[in-house]
């Protein structure tokens, strides 16, 4: 076996015909599992002028004397030459290719284009999930984002400088190696890392909400008195729309106010209900009889509807626990992960009730923009054939009223995102045996970091263990040409690919619990002399005249206070998610 060196007029230059430039006195050549790999090569040349204009150089391989030689490694000089002797020159070079920022360029967009502009509200089988929520814009051309909750590595091969991912687990293909293959002595094991047995995964969001609704305050009055019927022995008409105009001063508009009066006896109720009070004796001192006085009960139906629209912050963190069933009693890791600020579609106002739209108008609503075909006025209900569905809001959130981003398509796509950040620590920190052994470098010399070793041996248990390359080291002189590999072996010598149960892993969560709630819009209903105390406070007058029984019930007439939440007042909706534990 040959190694042969040659300059290169550039790193991709075919060698078609190996001439043998210089002569090797040794060479090693290096590779960490992502990173460029690297050659030391000495040189049997004390001229040092011809090496200023030299960049590129190939190493190649001879196994016999007549065969063709086989690229091993091509790379370019990386600075001036290390070190110098009478005879010899120490040079060092990188197999990192000159558009090697191209080629992540090139995946970037590739990635980007099929991972980071689909229909975000649609789950998709993606090879590589990617979420540009987690990334700044100035982020975007940094294709190792696309990696960073992947099983894969970025992996260059030192003879053609091409991009290829490797697997953190398994490689593109097996060596087997027996024990009689590795060096004596050599091999050694040990414990590099102590595996994670706890991970806790916590992600956080914020938005600015624009929250509107409707809302009928007249049902939760009615709540406030007996049976349900708002009613009194005054008539409270006047009270009820003042609330009324009491609302507009906190923001709300008012749509609809409707009271009238009823007779619940008529209305199919099967209670029947006192139209009149009870008998109210009043004795006059010059008279032997007394008067009977009846005061009429007066019962109300009706509709307060109120519209509100303001805009609020939220927050909402959702806290999920990775469990490593395998090394239950490991270390345990917490990984903190921030979105960037969710962008609310504003180009288009969300539809809203009782509003006017003309011909060709568009709005928000249900996470697609519509435009109205027919003029109208909106009611209650939205009324989809008077309109149009242009497409759908290209929205983390569709819909800028809604309240949880984590119970969205996509929102459950940013959970798996960070739970794959954590399957991809937990995969890596299951390697923690590290096995070295030297070889000869016939039959190892094109093992790389993208391969994966089965030893056989007597020494393991089962007389076999098995782990992905992460260390490659050749070192090569006249003498003796040795292959080193480092291997990380999961000592369970499980296969199992934490990622498969993450990707197919899904969560039930409520937005419902979360939506404004009538109880965040009205604070509190006060009814004032309902008409039961009226009728106790009558009962205790001692009168000796009917003005005065009148007179003490227009004093203690029915009163209807609602408080209402003033919208003008910016609050903080924080949520905090705590998802089951996922044992893998």
């Amino acid at each position: 076996m040959k190694l042969i060196f040659d300059w290169s007029s550039s790193f991709y230059e075919e060698k078609t015909a190996w001439r043998g430039d210089e002569e090797m006195i040794s060479l090693e050549i290096s590779q960490k599992e992502g990173s460029f790999a690297s050659a030391k090569v000495l040189i049997a040349s004390g001229c040092t002028e011809k090496l200023q204009h030299k960049k590129y150089a190939k190493i190649g391989v001879r196994w016999e004397p007549t065969a063709e030689p086989k690229l091993l490694f091509s790379g370019r000089l990386m600075a001036f030459p290390l070190g110098f002797g009478n005879s010899s020159v120490e040079l060092e070079l990188i197999a990192e290719p000159d558009d090697y920022q191209l080629q992540l360029k090139q995946f970037s967009d590739k990635n980007a284009t099929e991972h980071g502009k689909i229909d975000r509200h649609l789950l998709e089988n993606q090879q590589i999930l990617f979420d540009d929520l987690f990334f700044s814009e100035r982020d975007m051309s940094n294709p190792t984002i696309f990696l960073e909750g992947g099983g894969d590595l970025f992996y260059w091969d030192m003879r053609t400088g091409k991009l290829a991912l490797s697997n953190i687990n398994r490689g593109a293909r097996n060596i087997d190696v027996t024990g009689g293959e590795i060096l004596q002595g050599s091999l050694k094991v040990r414990l590099a890392r102590e595996p994670y047995g706890k991970i806790n995964v916590s992600l956080a969001v914020s938005w600015i909400q624009h929250v509107s609704g409707i809302i009928d305050l007249y049902p939760m009055i009615a709540q406030k008195f007996s049976d349900g019927i708002v009613n009194s022995f005054t008539n409270i008409k006047s009270s009820i729309e003042n609330v009324f105009k009491v609302s507009r001063k906190n923001g709300y508009a008012p749509l609809r106010c409707r009271i009238r009066e009823i007779n619940p006896n008529t209305m199919g109720i099967l209670k029947v209900h006192p139209l009149i009070s009870p008998n109210f004796y009043v004795k006059k001192e010059a008279e032997s009889s007394s008067i009977k006085v009846n005061f009429q009960r007066f019962y109300f139906d009706g509709e307060l509807t109120l519209n509100w629209n303001y805009r609020q912050k939220r927050t909402e963190i959702a806290r999920m626990c990775v469990l490593n069933k395998k090394s239950p009693a490991g270390r345990e890791k917490n990984i903190f992960l921030g979105l960037n600020a969710l962008q609310n579609p504003r180009q288009y106002p969300a539809w809203n009730y009782f509003t006017y739209y003309g011909y060709s108008d568009k709005m928000i609503h249900s996470g697609n923009i519509f435009e109205c075909l027919e003029a109208h006025v909106s009611g209650r209900e939205f009324e989809e054939k008077k309109w149009k569905c242009i497409r759908r809001i290209p929205d983390a959130l569709m819909d800028d009223s809604r309240s949880s981003f984590f119970a969205t398509n996509r929102g459950k796509n940013a959970l798996r995102y960070a739970l794959q950040k954590a399957a991809a620590l937990m995969n890596y920190s299951s390697r923690y045996v590290e096995i070295d052994f030297c070889a000869g470098a016939k039959n190892f010399m094109f093992a790389t970091v993208n391969d994966q070793v089965t030893i056989r041996d007597v020494r393991f248990s089962g007389d076999v263990i098995g782990g992905k390359i992460i260390r490659t080291q050749f070192m090569g002189s006249a003498d003796q040409k040795i292959m080193k590999i480092t291997v990380g072996c999961r000592a369970d010598g499980s296969e199992e690919d934490y990622f498969e149960k993450i990707s197919s892993h899904d969560w039930t969560i409520n937005e419902d619990d979360s939506k404004v709630q009538p109880g965040d819009i009205v604070t509190a209903i006060e009814v004032k002399n309902p008409p039961e105390e009226q009728l106790a406070q009558l009962a205790q007058l001692n009168t000796r005249d009917v003005s005065d029984l009148k007179n003490e019930l227009k004093k203690r007439a029915t009163r209807i206070k609602i408080s209402l939440h003033p919208l003008n007042t910016m609050r903080v909706i924080r949520r905090e998610i705590n998802l089951p534990d996922i044992p893998l």
